[in-house]
């Protein structure tokens, strides 16, 4: 992959989001970097503040989490934020010396610049090439070691070599320390590069199922963040001005004041010489006053801790000070000699200057310079402890109210955001969850303003105009079911005895359907003279399905059993027809038989039924039919089936039924088993078959009682009388 490949994929790990979020988050970089540099937090001294062992960049977080989560192109328009934001800070209102002298283009607009290109390149390269656990981890350290080194080390070229201040502050820094703030500069962008990769993925985890409350705290948390960062940084750039001009009003007042003052003792000076001249004054006069002009006696009320006070001759000599650095009789100041003061006094502006409180000991501060007398110079200067004093408290306590009130603005709206939004919400969703499952009677009853009032009303109106609906829907399918019902009975034959012509074969069924229609069926027929046919059969579906399904076997089964088609054929030609006509892949399972009424002999096949019981004579034991004829019918078209043979005696009597009889289930969740069926029928070995079928109904209902029927109870019982 070339790297015009990476250039062009310039998105991040937030590739995914849509251009509103991406931009949200640039947006919030950019005031996060402007806040952080216009509080004086560019560069945080790590250390004490006699000696500072390293400068913390903080610009290089925001610069790194751009390069991460937004790529390159937003990562590089991020250093050039930051880099501009250090860049006029420098020169409005610098930190210290090194801040104030060494900060130029080069180690702040291009230096971030570059460490937001090449971290979003690389990260592009990592993203790009799957690197995950251990690997991924030790690339982003390398990636944030190599540009901290690089920041590093264009922090400290000392690049504006014009100015003679930067001698003296490169003999103050210590090259032994570049290391140890190239750890701290690539710990806080792998904190930044962590902490913000993090959030992305939580974010990518939950935002679909995100709630509300949550949604909204992170957006009011982001939003109070940057409020409070930028109230802060509004805060301290307006006190910074307020002092500013306080120190510029006061020193401009003090050289007014020691310039008057330098200017009636030189006049007392030149009158005391006037009048020696003229022999009113002694010599001895003249040397009693004649340090008058350049009297140390004008510094008593300046105090040294509140700044520092020169004057000194057109020569650059030292008149008095009140500061010990400057002793009189010496040189001022160093190479360019008194040029600078005279600009400061033409420019007639409080100019940014080094501050010297000792030998080792240079700070920022501002100073103003007036023309005196004799051509001498007066040079009232403060450092930045003494023109800022009050900013640090001042900020301080701002800062923490702000804050605080910012906290309570939080608490307040998160408890207003619950109060009139989320306890409505939730309201209303628990009775639309009530509603949801069934429960129409519910009704809403958020009114604690117009629109949840509105919502209430639509959703009640709804629910009321739906129950109509159902009910007359409801109404309409229980006319439909019952003449679905009547028909599906009127299909299966009610009339009995089922053979009147045939003394020898007594028949009796019922079917009790689980739901208004049933799968389940039941036949019985005359064939030809001396034959009768009867049959069972279970349907796997319920319902209209399952009784549509039942009609189409049913016709279909007697329609070639009718024709004195043997079981065996008629049942397959039967499963053939189902199994092309079956969209809806159901099945059913058919136990059939034909009888020969003058010999007893009776053909059946079972496919796929429960198998049926056999009690031979009138006091006989009752004994299972367990022979298997074949697979159910609707599924298989190549399913073969075979016929089975039994001679009936005098007296022998049968028993079907569906799976709804032994898999009744109780209250307590018991089956009725086979067992059970067993007992009943020992119970009743010499019973006819109409009393047989009722009485195993009423057994079944009695053990089901309190449970709902899970299934059509289908039973046939048929005795043979030759």
């Amino acid at each position: 992959m070339t790297i015009g490949t990476y250039l062009r994929s310039r998105d991040g790990l937030m590739a995914g989001e849509e251009r509103r979020a991406r931009m949200t988050v640039f947006v919030v970089l950019i005031l996060i970097a402007a806040s952080v540099t216009f509080l004086m937090l560019g560069f945080v001294g790590i250390g004490t503040s006699d000696h500072y062992l390293a400068y913390l960049q903080v610009l290089l977080g925001p610069v790194s989490v751009a390069a991460l989560l937004l790529g390159w192109k937003y990562g590089t328009l991020t250093g050039l934020f930051c880099g501009t934001f250090l860049l006029v800070h420098s020169r409005l209102t610098p930190l210290d010396p090194i801040e104030g002298y060494l900060v130029v283009w080069q180690n702040s607009v291009f230096l971030y610049a570059l460490v937001g290109f090449l971290l979003g390149l690389v990260f592009e390269v990592i993203r790009r090439r799957s690197l995950a656990g251990t690997r991924r981890h030790v690339a982003v350290a390398i990636a944030c070691l190599l540009t901290s080194s690089l920041s590093t080390a264009l922090l400290g070229l000392l690049m504006n070599n014009d100015i003679p201040e930067v001698e003296i502050l490169a003999s103050h820094l210590r090259p032994g320390d570049t290391f140890f703030q190239m750890a701290c500069d690539c710990l806080l962008m792998l904190a930044c590069c962590a902490l913000s990769g993090f959030l992305v993925k939580h974010h990518e985890e939950t935002k679909t199922y995100a709630c509300m409350p949550d949604i909204f705290h992170s957006n009011l948390f982001a939003v109070l963040l940057i409020g409070y960062l930028m109230a802060s940084s509004v805060v301290f750039l307006v006190l910074t001005a307020q002092e500013k001009t306080m120190a510029d009003v006061r020193m401009r007042y003090e050289l007014n004041f020691l310039v008057g003052q330098l200017e009636d003792r030189w006049n007392q000076y030149q009158y005391l010489l006037k009048g020696m001249d003229e022999g009113r004054f002694t010599e001895d006069d003249l040397k009693s006053i004649q340090g008058l002009a350049g009297s140390q006696e004008l510094l008593d009320g300046f105090d040294k801790s509140n700044g520092t006070i020169v004057v000194v001759s057109e020569e650059n000599t030292v008149i008095f000070s009140n500061n010990p650095l400057f002793s009189p009789g010496n040189k001022a100041f160093g190479k360019q000699g008194i040029e600078p003061v005279k600009q400061i006094v033409e420019d007639d502006v409080m100019c940014m200057v080094p501050y010297y409180e000792g030998t080792n000991d240079i700070q920022l501060g501002y100073a103003r310079a007036a023309e005196a007398v004799d051509n001498c110079y007066v040079i009232r200067a403060m450092p930045f402890s003494t023109v800022f004093s009050l900013r640090r408290e001042l900020i301080r306590w701002t800062s923490l109210i702000t804050l605080a009130l910012l906290v309570i603005v939080d608490i307040m709206v998160a408890y207003l955001l619950r109060r009139v939004v989320m306890d409505p919400i939730n309201g209303t969703n628990e009775s639309l969850g009530k509603i949801m499952v069934g429960d129409f009677d519910e009704t809403v009853c958020e009114v604690g303003s117009v629109e949840f009032a509105t919502l209430s009303a639509g959703i009640n109106a709804t629910v009321d105009a739906l129950k109509g609906w159902i009910g007359e829907a409801q109404r309409s399918m229980e006319r439909e079911l019952a003449t679905a019902r009547a028909i599906q009975e009127g299909a299966l034959p009610r009339d009995y005895p089922a053979f009147p012509g045939v003394n020898c074969v007594d028949l009796y069924a019922s079917m009790d359907a689980a739901r208004d229609v049933g799968g389940d069926f039941y036949d019985f027929f005359t064939v030809d003279d001396h034959t009768v046919c009867f049959l069972i059969a279970d349907v796997s579906g319920k319902g209209i399905p399952g009784a549509l399904f039942m009609m189409s076997a049913k016709t279909e089964i007697q329609d070639h059993l009718s024709k004195g088609v043997e079981p065996a054929r008629a049942i397959a030609e039967a499963n053939a027809y189902l199994c092309e006509h079956n969209d809806a892949g159901m099945f059913v399972t058919v136990w059939a038989a034909t009888l020969d009424w003058t010999t007893g002999l009776l053909t059946y096949v079972n496919a796929g039924h429960n198998f049926p019981l056999l009690r031979r004579g009138h006091n006989g034991a009752w004994e299972w039919l367990n022979k298997k004829c074949g697979l159910f019918l609707g599924t298989f078209e190549t399913a073969k089936y075979r016929q089975r043979t039994l001679m009936l005696e005098p007296g022998d009597e049968l028993l079907l039924y569906t799976d709804g009889v032994n898999e009744a289930f109780s209250a307590d969740d018991m089956e009725y088993g086979n067992d059970r069926l067993e007992a009943f029928l020992r119970a009743h070995a010499d019973v006819r078959p109409r009393e047989l079928v009722r009485a195993l109904r009423a057994d079944v209902a009695a053990w089901a009682e309190g449970a709902e029927q899970s299934d059509d109870i289908t039973i046939l019982a048929v005795e043979y009388d030759g």
